[in-house]
């Protein structure tokens, strides 16, 4: 499972991609009670992301930034951002009613020597547009972050190339202050999780000169980055982030130097607790997470895929 999202309350949504028995991937929804299989829309087969702000303007979009919306009774296909194919999907968004963006690669090389151009493009009423990245956003946006009110962040670069964080202000793209890190450190930042303009989380990982790689927390607090103390001493790397509603977050991991299955993590601003969750086998990694607005509920998503045959996705509820 690769994506859920809670659209409110007493509903989620989750979409994964396909077994090796299976012609498409699975889309389920939480209706209050229990996860239920929902039927994909006419021309869906590998749903990647899903996003949305209410029960009823809920979207899906495919590996290749195909885009459906659910508005609370049917799907209705929203085409495409204007690129050639191939395309590769990095993360998409809705902010609102009338507005959605999605990041992804076009791949302008010739046969057998790809060549991927960072691409960014917005939905509105009237249809998509390409948009402008930032110019730090090499080589390209990798993940959204918004908040309730539709304040739009985004993680930009990776690994290699290092990691930056970008902000919308409704006009134009603004780099927020690199944090201060050890010089010569790599660091990857996977995710983010908006709950304000002044209260903003970034995790993933950094990789100090001469050291072992370690997972990394920061919070933005309006003015400056403020890392998270006391992190784990076996945490490797955190993939997924999402606020608990009370100043504090949860974390996903991908697994830990010494027990594979501690891959659920509560901060609370101050301490760490390690979530108990069912036993995975095989190397477990949690790729996202979801709260229900007003509530306590918790979804994890995730699975084993570095296990071919042997992989299973799953979701996990806390509440």
């Amino acid at each position: 499972m690769l994506s859920v999202a809670a659209t409110g309350r007493g509903e989620a949504w989750a979409v994964g991609s396909p077994g090796e028995s299976r012609q498409s991937g699975p889309i389920l929804r939480w209706d209050g009670r229990t996860w239920q299989s929902v039927a994909l829309p006419p021309g869906l087969r590998y749903p990647q992301v899903v996003s949305g702000t209410s029960p009823g303007n809920v979207w899906i979009f495919d590996t290749d930034a195909n885009a459906w919306q659910w508005n609370g009774r049917q799907w209705s296909p929203r085409g495409r951002p204007p690129w050639k194919l191939p395309v590769l999907l990095e993360d998409a968004v809705v902010t609102g009613p009338e507005e959605v963006w999605v990041a992804g690669g076009q791949d302008e090389g010739a046969a057998r020597d790809p060549h991927w151009r960072p691409r960014l493009a917005r939905w509105s009423p009237s249809g998509w547009s390409d948009a402008s990245s930032p110019r730090s956003a090499w080589p390209g946006i990798r993940h959204f972050g918004t908040d309730a009110s539709g304040d739009l962040w985004a993680l930009a670069g990776d690994g290699d190339t290092g990691s930056t964080v970008v902000h919308w202000d409704g006009r134009r793209w603004r780099e927020v202050p690199a944090p201060p890190l050890p010089a010569g450190a790599r660091v990857d930042l996977r995710e983010l999780a908006v709950v304000s303009e002044r209260e903003v989380w970034v995790a993933g990982s950094i990789l100090p000169p001469g050291s072992r790689q370690a997972a990394l927390l920061m919070r933005w607090d309006g003015d400056r980055w403020n890392p998270a103390p006391d992190l784990p001493a076996g945490a490797i790397s955190f993939n997924a982030v999402t606020p608990d509603g009370r100043g504090g977050v949860w974390l996903g991991a991908s697994n830990y130097s010494y027990d594979n299955h501690r891959i659920l993590l509560h901060f609370d601003g101050r301490s760490w607790t390690y979530e108990k969750a069912p036993r995975v086998h095989n190397d477990p990694e949690v790729f996202d997470l979801a709260t229900i607005p007003g509530e306590d509920r918790v979804f994890a998503v995730g699975g084993n895929p570095s296990f071919d045959e042997d992989s299973q996705g799953w979701i996990w509820t806390r509440s």
